[in-house]
């Protein structure tokens, strides 16, 4: 029987390169995000590469009835899920006290609170999974470390960590695993480093000869290969509840 994986936030990034490599290891995927022409393009790809592999739907998931439509979506053509990858947020936002509460508030509630949200709205998909399943939050090196990102962005991705390892623990009684990946400064086609490297190259490479002691910047599929590996098993069926940095050292320089 082909898995099935849900990545959230998928048309683009970080979560558009996890969701080819599952599809590229004969898993069928399904893609969100709220680029209609994104979505189809990418849909109509994986599924001229294998038939039927790829379905979509067009979501904002901080809405609680795009969710619900999703879950009933999903439910509807496939009737489970084994494994899902919230991969939802954003870092982009003022930095320092003199940011405004809505401001922060905002920050919070698209990294933690509407994850949250979505986690209860999808579960079950996976509790009908007959392998046990998996979960995989991405979060970020921000939560532990200061890598100068707005403080409400790094609060929320060490609330996703807290609530993540919870989670691990009370689902592995139903043999669901979830765990957390924190990556560092990836470089991503629509991302601010490759928007940063075009400004400048000497400065580009400066910030990175500085923080990342490995002395390149990540790629998408760094970040894809750990996620599929721990959501798979091919790693290991024996790992759960943990929260695992992606970030060629910059963490140990913190």
């Amino acid at each position: 029987m082909t898995q099935k994986v849900l990545v959230t936030g998928s048309t683009k990034g970080i979560g558009k390169g996890i969701l080819e490599k599952f599809h590229t290891e004969n898993w069928d995927v399904c893609i969100t995000g709220r680029n209609q022409k994104a979505m189809k393009d990418i849909q109509n790809n994986l599924n001229n590469i294998r038939g039927n592999s790829a379905i979509g739907l067009v979501a904002d998931l901080c809405n609680n009835s795009k969710a619900n439509e999703l879950f009933q979506y999903i439910n509807q053509n496939w009737g489970r899920l084994d494994c899902i990858v919230f991969n939802i947020g954003s870092g982009t936002g003022t930095r320092g006290i003199d940011t405004t509460f809505e401001s922060n508030l905002e920050l919070i509630k698209l990294n933690f609170l509407n994850t949250v949200n979505q986690f209860k709205f999808l579960l079950p998909l996976i509790e009908n999974s007959k392998n046990g399943g998996s979960i995989i939050f991405i979060g970020s090196i921000a939560h532990n470390f200061n890598v100068r990102a707005p403080f409400a962005y790094s609060y929320s991705k060490r609330a996703l960590n807290i609530f993540a390892k919870y989670q691990a623990l009370r689902l592995s009684r139903n043999q669901i695993r979830v765990n957390i990946i924190n990556p560092g400064h990836i470089l991503t086609e629509d991302g601010i480093w490759n928007r940063r490297k075009g400004d400048s190259e000497e400065l580009f490479e400066q910030f990175v000869s500085e923080n990342i002691p490995l002395g390149n910047i990540g790629e998408v599929e760094d970040i894809a290969k750990v996620v599929f590996n721990c959501a798979s098993g091919s790693l290991t069926d024996y790992l759960i509840g943990q929260s695992i940095s992606i970030d060629g050292g910059t963490s140990i320089l913190k």
